[in-house]
């Protein structure tokens, strides 16, 4: 490796994929320490150990290595304890307080903490959030501090992570330790609810202790920004280069007003598209990809992925199946007939799969899908997911209005959840805005061809050769493009065939982590 590059890199993340999981940040953190540590950087995960922590991964674990530390927020003397262990070559820190322990969510309250405490709603944030978020960002700098053991390099995962290089840079028990460290954020969502913000310059101060003469510069309107906070003292990153140029856009409403601050600012923000580890998803591999039937997209070779299909109807989506868990809540069916037929007389299966919220479109899904399912008696859609309640609802009674050609899995489960997809046609994307987006790359590499709202990072669709791209976002005109691409895998299956072989095999070369990591944020590291 290029002395140029860092020896030492820490990541600090709330969550990461198999250890800690709730959106797709836990893929980017899990990927990109993995991969650095391939390459032979030294890489240090700092995260929180919840309740919900999994274990299973890690080895070597080893408690209190360094003493435990009094760590003060809003007032508050918490003490602090840190743990290690290792994940394959990546080294982990996990920050022990009662506040994570007592979670059994990374962000927001599960249904088993709403059945200890009514007034813990399942899927809402926490009530201490900002507690949590400054104390872990705290603790991390006192433990680079106490351990001395500091990186060149530390990259933060969202804006639950944005003030350590504000704190770093301003709070003076920190300032002289940290000198030498540069750091980077990365912004994967500044869509409504995913700021962490401050609802007033006085609790900044209080909670964090940097100077307000810091951050009233980082306000918007009343509240201070984490995000604005980091670009005064670190590199900004986004997760695809589209987000970057719409984060940067004078005319997006998606933001919340960040997007005019940071122009205002000057600042720039590097858009560097998130990779996947395309081995974890391999479907010619039952082990790899969690399906019980091996197929090769980028082959043609398609019969297993038709197997998968039948397994799932008669496993988990038909009246009869009795496979589904106890983590799903399932509306209506799909009919036991659909387990038979050849390809040219079977309906087209359309999917979705993620999190069931207002950025991802679900309400435009649940209209399409409606007036798809009430003009043709050819289609089906599967529906796979959890999360806004009223959107939950809405998605059971589509189920329930179409029974035999509609089936919503309320809960997650991650063998599930791949063979829905894998077990589709198409997967439906219609988010209103998209950071970059994993669920289309999911679905290239399972044969399954995206159908996508050309936003942000779902712009990495290749229109009509991996996938399908469309530009006005209601339900009307989903439907008019779900209604065309119906007839076009009734009538024309061989254009649809090449469209598969090219999304898979354009993922693998483009975008498999390995190739990220190589030509973006080796090089982006490099520059800091």
């Amino acid at each position: 490796m290029s002395s140029r590059f860092p020896k030492k890199v820490w990541l600090v993340s709330r969550e990461y994929a198999g250890i800690a999981e709730a959106g797709g940040v836990k893929n980017v953190a899990c990927s990109l320490c993995e991969g650095l540590a391939s390459k032979g950087v030294d890489v240090t995960l700092m995260i929180p150990r919840y309740g919900c922590t999994d274990f299973v991964l890690t080895t070597g674990y080893t408690p209190n290595v360094i003493p435990p530390q009094h760590i003060y927020v809003d007032g508050r003397d918490c003490v602090v304890s840190f743990d290690k262990a290792h994940v394959g070559k990546v080294e982990v820190i996990f920050i022990i307080h009662q506040i994570y322990s007592e979670k059994t969510g990374v962000y927001t309250y599960t249904l088993a903490d709403e059945r200890r405490n009514s007034s813990h709603v399942r899927g809402t944030g926490f009530h201490d959030a900002l507690m949590m978020d400054v104390l872990f960002q705290k603790a991390v700098l006192v433990y680079g501090m106490v351990s001395k053991a500091l990186p060149q390099i530390i990259h933060c995962q969202d804006a639950a992570t944005a003030l350590i290089p504000a704190m770093a840079r301003c709070v003076d028990e920190f300032r002289e330790s940290y000198s030498p460290v540069k750091f980077a954020v990365t912004v994967h969502n500044a869509g409504p609810g995913y700021h962490h913000d401050f609802h007033t310059l006085e609790e900044a101060v209080s909670y964090t202790g940097i100077p307000s003469s810091h951050l009233i510069d980082c306000m918007n309107g009343g509240a201070v920004e984490p995000f604005l906070a980091a670009g005064h003292f670190a590199a900004l990153t986004t997760v695809s280069p589209w987000y970057a140029q719409e984060l940067l856009d004078p005319d997006n409403r998606d933001t919340v007003g960040l997007s005019q601050l940071f122009i205002g600012k000057g600042y720039s923000i590097t858009g560097i598209t998130n990779g996947i580890d395309c081995y974890r998803y391999d479907p010619s591999s039952k082990h790899s990809s969690l399906l019980p039937f091996a197929f090769s997209p980028e082959k043609g070779i398609l019969e297993g992925k038709y197997k998968n299909r039948r397994y799932f109807i008669q496993n988990y989506a038909s009246a009869s199946s009795k496979m589904l868990s106890s983590d799903f809540i399932r509306s209506g069916s799909i009919s036991d007939s659909d387990i038979e037929g050849k390809r040219g007389k079977r309906a087209v299966y359309f999917c979705y799969h993620g999190r069931i919220a207002s950025q991802k479109g679900i309400d435009v899904l649940a209209d399409a899908a409606a007036m798809l399912l009430s003009a043709r008696k050819d289609v089906r859609f599967l529906l796979v997911g959890q999360g806004e309640s009223a959107l939950e609802n809405k998605l059971s009674q589509l189920a329930m209005n179409f029974p035999g050609k509609c089936v919503y899995l309320q809960g997650y489960d991650r063998a599930v959840s791949r063979l829905s997809t894998a077990a589709a046609d198409f997967i439906v994307l219609p988010s209103k805005f998209e950071p970059c987006g994993l669920e289309d790359f999911i679905a290239q590499l399972y044969g399954t061809i995206p159908v996508a709202h050309a936003t942000g990072g779902l712009k990495k669709i290749i229109d009509g050769k991996t996938g399908f791209l469309y530009e006005e976002n209601s339900g009307e005109n989903l439907f008019r493009v779900l209604n065309e691409l119906a007839d076009l895998a009734r009538s024309d299956f061989s254009k649809l065939r090449k469209i598969i072989s090219c999304g898979a095999e354009y993922v693998q070369k483009k975008y498999d982590w390995t190739s990220v990591i190589r030509d973006k944020y080796l090089p982006f590291y490099r520059e800091l």
